[in-house]
């Protein structure tokens, strides 16, 4: 599939990130993944990523220190956190219907004709890749007005999330309640397993969570979670 066909129809994106391009190769090389062509010479997303990711946290920490005036940063840093993670990136793609305009190599689509692309990640990415576009071509303020606009309803409910990871929500309420300390048992599966980490989460003894992930800290927040869940409930 060439480039152009996956990336006909950029007017129609453009419309709905509400930003158009002035120069549109900057558009068209952050919807370029580094898999689509071995001769793209750099011509991919990846300097536009890191571009956009820097520009993201900017724009939502600015907000989120306008907007909480009365938190301290700690608290503010555990937001913004939340806001910039993989799964926020992800419902923005989807908003943006970002994947039907990817430009990946083979390896890395589902089905010939063009289906889906494997990996959310890359997806999640060229989000990033957007808005370090959207930087270089329109400055500050067309990056900072197209973040507040795709982030609208994850700023607007922020305030009203508990921004706590797992492990501290529930080492909170063991300690609240004499339970003493939860406890972690870590088990590696390997490097050929996938995911590679696995988890177990003890509170006085009693395994009450499991969990697994690619990360150890993966693994071990969702056992703390599942945990959580069933001390809550109990």
């Amino acid at each position: 599939m060439s480039h152009d066909h996956v990336h006909d129809g950029l007017d129609i994106l453009q419309t709905c990130i509400g930003y158009s391009f002035s120069d549109i190769q900057l558009l068209k090389r952050a919807l370029t993944h580094r898999s689509a062509d071995q001769n793209t010479h750099g011509k991919h997303m990846e300097r536009q990523e890191f571009l956009g990711d820097a520009v993201l946290g900017l724009v939502i920490s600015e907000f989120l220190h306008d907007t909480y005036p009365d938190k301290p940063e700690g608290e503010l840093s555990r937001m913004r956190s939340v806001l910039v993670r993989k799964q926020g990136l992800l419902e923005v793609a989807q908003a943006w219907q970002l994947s039907a305009y990817l430009c990946v190599g083979d390896s890395e689509r589902i089905g010939k004709n063009g289906g889906g692309i494997k990996s959310p990640s890359i997806a999640a990415n060229a989000v990033e890749a957007v808005i370090g576009a959207v930087f270089e071509d329109g400055g500050w303020d067309a990056a900072r007005h197209l973040v507040r606009c795709a982030w609208q309803k994850m700023l607007a409910d922020i305030g009203s999330i508990d921004t706590r990871d797992a492990k501290s929500r529930l080492q909170e309420w063991t300690q609240a309640n004499d339970m003493g300390l939860p406890e972690y048992e870590l088990r590696d599966l390997g490097t050929g397993s996938s995911p590679r980490f696995e988890a177990g989460c003890r509170v006085k003894g009693t395994l009450l969570g499991r969990g697994r992930g690619e990360r150890k800290k993966q693994a071990e927040t969702k056992a703390a979670e599942q945990a959580y869940r069933k001390l809550k409930h109990d």
